[in-house]
């Protein structure tokens, strides 16, 4: 069992290696690239799971602990989502539905600017929002429409269902990272691709990026870094610039 444990947390960290490798070609191409982090997550867990059955049927019987950890560490991550939905479900009773700029939306005291839930998302505003200007706004709700258009709450709340399967899998941690910061990445450059003007977008998300929310099924936390968002910017700009060379 433990040489399994390794095992499955050295191919965890071959795939790591290679889809971040393929990530850095796909940007210079202005290519999606969550699909790359979200295949890494899947063929973490599922080539090492194909192995176990037979791994359980020869481990000594003084081993049982490392199964019986598993377990609660398993079982550990899935109390946590599920009270961090439920915190989130006492909060939205609370929120008031209305529009802003014709665009439905919940209004929340602090949370948000986000997209928050699974089965059906929304788009949860604070209340502070109604004070930014108008183009600031558009710009937030264009966002989070981009996110509801791309499932991005449905494709998190999947990789969190692959790590629950193998918490102690510490390569599959930052491989929900990357996918984290591709699942942004891809969001600017759809925002960039419908028009939007590059330093306005850019300004928005320094000001008011710090306020995303970091619950399950909601924007990832990312924004909160300043080395992300200029992490971000870059891309945005090589971005702009292959735009304008493919136009010419």
């Amino acid at each position: 069992m433990p040489a399994w444990l390794l095992s499955t947390m050295a191919l965890a960290l071959l795939l790591s290696a290679g889809a971040w490798c393929a990530e850095r070609l796909l940007q210079r191409r202005g290519r999606t690239t969550r699909w790359l982090w979200l295949a890494a997550i899947a063929a973490s867990v599922i080539l090492p799971l194909a192995w176990l059955p037979g791994v359980l049927a020869v481990m000594p019987a003084e081993q049982s602990q490392l199964k019986l950890g598993w377990f609660v560490l398993s079982s550990g991550m899935l109390l946590l989502l599920a009270l961090r939905s439920v915190w989130l479900l006492s909060h939205q009773r609370r929120w008031q539905k209305t529009t802003l700029l014709g665009t439905p939306v919940y209004l929340s005291g602090g949370i948000g600017p986000c997209v928050a839930g699974l089965l059906r998302p929304c788009i949860v505003m604070p209340v502070w929002l109604q004070l930014i200007p108008p183009q600031q706004q558009a710009l937030l709700l264009a966002h989070a429409q981009c996110r509801l258009a791309a499932r991005d709450p449905q494709w998190l709340a999947l990789a969190h269902a692959w790590i629950i399967l193998m918490p102690w899998n510490l390569p599959l941690w930052w491989q929900l990272h990357r996918l984290r910061f591709a699942i942004e990445v891809d969001c600017d450059a759809r925002m960039l691709a419908h028009g939007h003007a590059l330093r306005e977008y850019a300004i928005v998300l320094r000001r008011h990026g710090q306020y995303y929310s970091g619950l399950t099924g909601a924007a990832p936390i990312v924004l909160s870094d300043p080395r992300t968002l200029r992490r971000r910017r870059h891309l945005m700009a090589r971005f702009t610039r292959n735009q304008a060379a493919n136009l010419l």
